[in-house]
This record gives C-alpha cells, sequence and structure tokens, in this order.
C-alpha cells in the first residue's frame, strides 16, 4: 500500500513538472515582452529591472536583450555595467562591432584593459575551439602513428620527417590544452574605487579608479579581489568589481 503512494506522489511529481514547464516559459516571454513595451517607451528604469530579473534567471537572457540592457545603462550614465553586457552579448555572439563599441568607449573615457590584438583574438579562437581542435589534433597524430607503423613494418625502415610532423601535432596540442586559457577578467563598477598594494583598508593606497576600467583577475583573500592593474599586483575590494563571465 505505501509503495503504491509513492508511486502515486511520484507520478503527481512528475505531471506537475511536466504541466509548469510552459507556464515558466510562458511567464518569461510575457515578463521579455512587458520590458520590450517599456524600452520602447524609452521607459528605460523600468525595463531594466525586468531585463534584470530576466537575466538573473539560467539561459533567459537573450543577445538582443543585454544590447537593450547595455544600452539602456549607457544612458543612465552607468557606464561599467554597460561594458559588462556588451561583453556578455559578444561572448554569446561572437560580434566584432561589439568589440569596437567597447574600445570606443574606453577611449573616450580613458579606461584601462580594453587592447585587443590579432594574437589575443587567435587566442580566444584557440580556447573556445579547443575541444574540437584538440580531437583533430589526436586523429591527425593517429594517422601519423599508423603511417609510422606501416612504413616500419613494410619498408624495415623509420621516418624522420613523420616523427617530426608528429612531435609538431603534440606540442601544438600542449600548447592547445595548457597556454590559450582566457585570463579571468573584471570590470571596476564604481567611481572612486580604492586600488590598494594589499588585501587591507591599512595598506598603501595605489590610485583611485572611476568605473569602467578592466582588470585582469588573479585571485581573492576574504574581502578582496587580487588583479593586475597597470602591471602591478594590486587589491580592490569585491563590492567594487564584477568578475566577466
Amino acid at each position: 500500500m505505501q509503495n503504491r503512494h509513492l508511486k502515486n506522489l511520484k507520478f503527481l511529481f512528475i505531471l506537475f513538472l511536466f504541466i509548469s514547464q510552459p507556464a515558466v516559459s510562458q511567464s518569461v516571454d510575457s515578463q521579455l515582452f512587458i520590458a520590450d513595451s517599456l524600452f520602447q517607451a524609452k521607459r528605460y528604469t523600468q525595463s531594466l529591472k525586468l531585463y534584470e530579473e530576466l537575466y538573473n534567471q539560467e539561459e533567459a537572457a537573450t543577445p538582443a536583450m543585454l544590447l537593450k540592457m547595455a544600452y539602456s545603462q549607457e544612458a543612465m550614465g552607468n557606464l561599467s555595467k554597460a561594458l559588462v553586457y556588451l561583453h556578455d552579448y559578444y561572448r554569446f555572439t561572437g560580434d566584432e562591432s561589439v568589440v569596437k563599441k567597447m574600445d570606443e568607449l574606453a577611449s573616450v573615457n580613458g579606461l584601462e584593459g580594453y587592447e585587443s590584438t590579432e594574437f589575443m583574438k587567435v587566442q580566444k579562437f584557440l580556447y573556445d575551439q579547443q575541444y574540437w581542435i584538440f580531437l583533430a589534433l589526436v586523429a591527425v597524430g593517429g594517422i601519423i602513428i599508423f603511417m609510422m607503423l606501416r612504413k616500419l613494418k613494410k619498408h624495415n625502415e623509420k621516418s624522420p620527417s613523420l616523427a617530426i610532423s608528429l612531435a609538431l601535432v603534440m606540442a601544438l596540442g600542449v600548447y592547445v590544452l595548457n597556454f590559450t586559457q582566457v585570463k579571468d577578467r573584471g570590470i571596476i563598477l564604481n567611481d572612486n574605487a580604492f586600488i590598494m598594494s594589499g588585501p587591507s583598508a591599512a595598506a598603501e593606497l595605489i590610485e583611485v579608479a572611476s568605473q569602467g576600467h578592466k582588470v585582469e583577475i588573479i585571485g581573492s583573500k576574504d574581502v578582496w579581489v587580487e588583479v593586475k592593474w597597470k602591471g602591478q599586483k594590486a587589491y580592490i575590494r569585491q563590492s567594487n568589481i564584477q568578475s566577466l563571465l
């Protein structure tokens, strides 16, 4: 009898999940429609509140929504948040025009950390495609090994050129796996953010930074985040920085 009750409860639970999924989806769509309507009416504060609620929900953000959030934040003077959302948009889409927009904002406002080189773009591509590149290299390495063994068995001779090719493939695989990681970055959220020489309010003050600067994040200690600031190690309070995904 007890087992029967448990089965009934499981069935009701699964049925509830099945029914609730469309309702959740409909709720998200409805909230997004209302937010879009408020944005079109230039009621940016109200639309932004709804957008941010959706943004905090897993997989609820859309590229179009992120652009509108960035525009709203820029219109309200919140440069740091605008840059965070532009970064998220770029992460979703890979749209290079957004990189240009971020570079323009950085240039106009004298912001650090937005330098972008061709080498950095190649690094990002290798990191984004790391899994597939590694699989391709494994396949190529396997073919080379097969050719080497075949030549050794058939002609009883070694192939220096194939050995060099295999070494190059292995070296490239090691590089892709270990040296293409994208460094953790963060954006300073607030004006008058203290950049300190150590993880303490009593440490030496290096600089008072404005919002919007992008910095490399090295680690964290208590309420402090260790960053690289203008080539040197420094610390900033967690409340003054938002890490980028």
